[in-house]
């Protein structure tokens, strides 16, 4: 089932191309709205599966790599990929309705406030139109999926200092030396040993060095911007705790996060 899904999602862009070939363009522009949106759900399905059977940095990457895959195939396209949903909105008839059995004793008033004459005036259904661009909608999807990896990947790397960061500010405390080295030591240790494992996943579904290296940027920042709270925290102490803390500089962490 899971590779049917994705068997789906990879292939959508085959199936475009060889319809914009024989169709015209209103009909290929709503058959491509559809096969999109399609797609990106068929996409969200395996990526929840994909997680339940293996880990969350899987599903996101999957996700990601697939949803380049889709806005690559679609680019080529000179069309218009919105299209204008019409619908009837029956908000109003439920409200009209409700009214109109709260005020049942008005039905055959003899004035304005006749409550089957408001009911037929204001119960009418609204007609509704909405735009659907599922080009825009492969851009939203993509950026939340990019979004989510890093920070699931940044808080994976430096949830030791989140931790110890948000203790301090909700319990308004001053922390102690050893407290400070100890957090700094599972912090740098937990990068060692992680980092390299994320850059693996990355490089298997992405296989492309600018797409990784663009990825990578923000994961990189938010990690250098937690060691750098808590520098602020450690630099309030004496010089001698800190040269014992021995908290990582921005140029030694930025080396670590880039070679490691």
């Amino acid at each position: 089932k899971q590779w049917y899904q994705r068997r789906v999602a990879i292939t959508a862009g085959i199936c475009l191309s060889k319809l914009y070939r024989c169709t015209n363009k209103s009909v290929f522009e709503s058959l491509a709205q559809e096969c999109l949106s399609a797609c990106i759900e068929s996409l969200k399905v395996a990526s929840k599966a994909i997680c339940d059977n293996s880990s969350l940095l899987d599903s996101q990457l999957f996700l990601i790599k697939h949803l380049l895959i889709l806005r690559e195939q679609i680019a080529p396209f000179d069309v218009n990929f919105t299209v204008s949903e019409v619908s009837l909105d029956f908000t109003n008839l439920q409200l009209a309705a409700t009214d109109l059995i709260i005020n049942k004793n008005k039905v055959f008033a003899l004035s304005s406030n006749n409550a089957l004459l408001e009911f037929i005036f204001q119960g009418a259904p609204q007609l509704t139109k909405k735009l659907l661009d599922s080009k825009k909608d492969v851009d939203i999807n993509l950026k939340e999926a990019c979004t989510d990896f890093i920070t699931t990947a940044a808080t994976m790397l430096s949830s030791p200092i989140n931790a110890f960061l948000a203790t301090i500010e909700t319990t308004n405390t001053t922390p102690t030396m050893e407290q400070c080295r100890n957090i700094v030591s599972e912090t740098t240790q937990r990068v060692s040993n992680k980092l390299s494992g994320i850059k693996r996943l990355m490089n298997l579904y992405l296989a492309n060095t600018d797409t990784e290296s663009i990825l990578f940027r923000p994961i990189r920042s938010q990690i250098l911007g937690q060691f750098g709270n808590l520098r602020k925290v450690i630099e309030k102490m004496d010089e001698e705790d800190q040269f014992i803390i021995n908290c990582p500089s921005p140029e030694q962490l930025t080396l670590t996060l880039t070679y490691n």
